[in-house]
């Protein structure tokens, strides 16, 4: 009686750690069953698409140092999911023209700086807005069905819209 019960008690104890992939313990995120979230997390580098020459949402300086709202944003998308600084987050330029290949091939996981609405709808799914501009609405796009990680992105976004975070970037609120 007493090894069926060690064993049950090691059973319910062992069981969630391969639930959960072995998640670590440590994760900077609270909901380890996003798997878009944990899969970021194992590869420990975040992937996120900007549109290059957009000043001042995304643009290289002389020095060729990704700057911009958007940018500013990325960086702390990385801190969120990962929990380091953003050393970890390789941003990649994108165009109107492929931004939705690369994330329907998962060589990206998100993608900053297009407008959400229905010309886009059915190529990838939209966060709530992080930034609105005279020329519309914009909210981060991830792969299609993505539905944990658009979750995940909207308690981000709504968390650092509390804080006033997106009031705060280098250089004064962008209007």
């Amino acid at each position: 009686m007493k090894s069926f019960l060690s064993v049950f008690i090691l059973t319910f104890m062992i069981f969630p750690l391969f639930a959960a992939g072995q998640r670590d313990t440590g994760a900077p995120f609270r909901d380890c069953c996003i798997e878009e979230v944990f899969r970021i997390h194992q590869r420990e580098v975040v992937h996120i698409g900007v549109i290059a020459d957009n000043a001042p949402f995304s643009y290289q300086d002389e020095l060729n140092v990704w700057q911009g709202y958007d940018v500013y944003f990325a960086r702390r998308l990385a801190v969120e999911i990962l929990g380091r600084d953003e050393r970890f987050l390789r941003l990649i330029p994108v165009t109107q023209e492929n931004w939705s290949g690369l994330l329907d091939s998962d060589e990206l996981d998100f993608v900053l700086g297009f407008v959400s609405g229905s010309e886009w709808n059915g190529l990838a799914d939209f966060s709530i807005p992080f930034r609105r501009t005279e020329d519309g609405t914009y909210a981060v796009a991830v792969r299609k069905g993505y539905d944990g990680l658009i979750m995940w992105l909207n308690d981000v976004i709504s968390r650092r819209l509390d804080a006033n975070f997106f009031h705060q970037i280098p250089g004064g609120i962008i209007k």
